[in-house]
């Protein structure tokens, strides 16, 4: 019989998406980067993987990968125009794209590719982003996010979060909880995964809903206002009826 330290594992395994460039998810992003090429045209920077793929946090049950699309800070555009332009260009080609808080996602290869669209200072690695949800953009440094989450050993932690939000329908934006993960865990040992779970779910129900939690890269950002109070009142209580039934099977499958 499985121990729970074994069992949160293996659900973490099945549904964690490994970097790798022979990978499908990477396949998928291969495939729709020269469309984006072409409506990038001389503004565009770079194509980077990037978000919870580059974090080794991603999971199957929601985006596959991530691909920052990085244009040129000079070129005088308005982010919210970029990310419209960036919508009706995969509409007008018949890709079936959706808008996201700050990203847009389209199948590919039978898989989600989130495009975030960002206008990139080139003297920096800072990024300016188109926040749907707000109406505004965001200044924020995407790789310095990569570098936190992947150098912090709680990749596992986060993914068994993620698996839990995706489970059972949470609204819980991806950067607010891992920030959210890395702060309830910060005196946690490591390799204890179950354990881990459980001090994260306690945190959730007790202290998450009063946290103010900023962008690790921009403390004027701060993430814990892009939810609700009602929303944030159901993470909550998601996490206290997952407490009180004690058991994992409901928690993570």
């Amino acid at each position: 019989m499985l121990t729970v330290d074994q069992y949160a594992a293996s659900i973490v395994e099945k549904y964690r998406v490994i970097p790798d460039t022979n990978s499908t998810s990477h396949h998928a992003a291969d495939k729709i980067i020269p469309l984006i090429k072409q409506w990038g045209k001389q503004h565009l920077l770079g194509l980077t993987l990037s978000g919870a793929y580059a974090k080794s946090t991603a999971i199957s049950l929601s985006s596959d990968v991530d691909v920052l699309v990085a244009l040129d800070a000079a070129s005088g555009l308005e982010m919210k125009a970029i990310f419209w332009s960036l919508f009706e260009y995969l509409s007008d080609r018949d890709l079936n794209p959706h808008t996201r808080d700050v990203s847009i996602r389209l199948r590919s290869k039978g898989l989600n590719v989130d495009l975030i669209p960002a206008c990139r200072d080139r003297e920096s690695s800072r990024h300016a982003l188109f926040n749907k949800r707000s109406g505004k953009t965001v200044h924020t440094d995407i790789t310095r996010h990569v570098h936190l989450v992947a150098s912090s050993g709680r990749q596992q932690e986060i993914c068994a979060f993620k698996i839990w939000r995706e489970r059972i329908s949470l609204h819980f934006p991806s950067l607010y909880l891992e920030c959210t993960v890395l702060h309830a865990l910060g005196t946690e040992r490591y390799g204890q995964l179950a354990d881990n779970i459980l001090a994260g779910l306690r945190y959730l129900s007790h202290r998450f809903e009063q946290a103010a939690v900023s962008d690790p890269a921009n403390p004027d950002n701060v993430l814990s206002n892009d939810l609700s109070a009602t929303d944030k009142q159901a993470i909550a209580t998601a996490a206290r009826d997952a407490l009180y039934d004690e058991n994992w099977k409901k928690i993570i499958w």
